[in-house]
């Protein structure tokens, strides 16, 4: 309701989360089918648990949209497709968080058409959200169903991340079903992304008691989840808690963002191409932690250690993609990340270059 910027601590999160098995399609049902749109990932789209999901829509033929990125020149195309008459009632996003990312954007535009990408870099509300969004995320790692954040990415392929109240989905629906494909490696990149949205968001110059509250049980029900699948690597409950974790991480990460620690995964990633957002988090993660705990002399890192040690990320990083990163253009690309603006230890060249000394040599 309120769309302007005031001195006091808020949290964005959905009007509405389902969660369970069936949700989705439950959900689906139940929505107005006369003018919906759909977006969803190459990958979901060709899945059994897709289709069958869409098998059951009561014959309707619904427009499907597949994405791969978020890139704004095609994000800007859906926009001019589907403006004026063609307009959705409801969008539904079904993918990780490039499909959730390119939707959140999609909506905005569409309900304000004489918004560019310039303004929403600039602007954090949006005059007005007509659309409904519906956010259904496959993978549990970025949270973004239930944030105000959507990274974009430019023709060259720089990532934008944009920050807008209007992004923040009218429902999320938390579907393990999607996750029973994904191995063990997988798992566990998208884990290292919940973790560091926990944990940054929780030490963040913008994190309060109520979000660190928030990111505690996030990484309680990590844990959990992940312990359960190293006993059964199929264990429906695991997936739902694992999922459920990401969930509430996002909601850390959307209202406190975060730090270093992303700030230098995102440039791993420009800089080594291939390398995915899971794994560059694995690289940057444990180190982050130990380096802010020196800085700080700071006792409350400890417990984010025992936590990182105990779910044994270590055996899933890749520490091969660190040798394709030059120090000094590492350190300057992540001090221009807008991550880096709510660490909790201002951060110069100098120590970035410390910090990127402690990721390739202490690891």
């Amino acid at each position: 309701m309120i769309k302007k910027q005031l001195m006091v601590k808020r949290i964005y999160n959905n009007q509405e989360v389902y969660y369970g098995k069936g949700a989705t399609g439950a959900c689906l049902k139940a929505l107005d089918l006369s003018r919906l749109l759909v977006l969803v990932s190459g990958t979901v789209k060709r899945s059994d648990y897709y289709n069958k999901i869409m098998t059951g829509m009561a014959g309707k033929q619904i427009p499907e949209e597949i994405v791969a990125e978020p890139l704004q020149e095609e994000i800007a195309k859906l926009a001019q497709k589907y403006k004026g008459g063609s307009r959705p009632d409801i969008i539904v996003a079904i993918g990780g968080g490039k499909v959730l990312d390119s939707a959140k954007v999609l909506r905005v535009l569409l309900d304000n058409p004489w918004m560019t990408f310039e303004d929403l870099e600039k602007s954090k509300f949006c005059e007005k959200t007509i659309t409904r969004l519906v956010a259904i995320p496959t993978t549990p790692g970025t949270g973004s169903e239930t944030n105000s954040i959507a990274v974009t990415r430019s023709a060259a392929g720089r990532k934008i991340p944009l920050i807008n109240g209007g992004f923040v989905p009218d429902m999320a629906i938390l579907d393990h079903e999607f996750m029973t494909t994904l191995s063990p490696q997988a798992i566990h990149e998208f884990a290292a992304d919940i973790f560091s949205h926990a944990f940054e968001g929780s030490v963040s110059i913008m994190g309060t008691p109520l979000l660190a509250a928030i990111g505690k049980s996030a990484l309680v029900l990590l844990k959990g989840g992940l312990e359960k699948l190293r006993a059964d690597a199929k264990d429906p409950k695991a997936l739902e808690q694992i999922l459920h974790a990401g969930h509430l991480a996002g909601t850390v990460q959307g209202n406190a963002f975060v730090g270093a620690c992303h700030a230098l995964a995102h440039t791993i990633e420009e800089q080594s191409p291939g390398i995915s957002h899971g794994q560059s988090i694995l690289l940057t993660l444990k180190q982050t932690i130990l380096w802010l705990k020196d800085a700080t002399k700071k006792t409350e890192y400890d417990e984010f250690i025992d936590l990182y040690n105990a779910i044994g990320f270590d055996a899933y990083r890749k520490r091969d993609a660190l040798a394709a990163v030059e120090p000094d253009k590492w350190a300057e690309a992540a001090l221009k990340d807008p991550s880096m603006s709510t660490s909790p230890v201002r951060m110069k060249k100098e120590n970035v270059l410390v910090l990127i000394d402690w990721i390739r040599n202490r690891s």
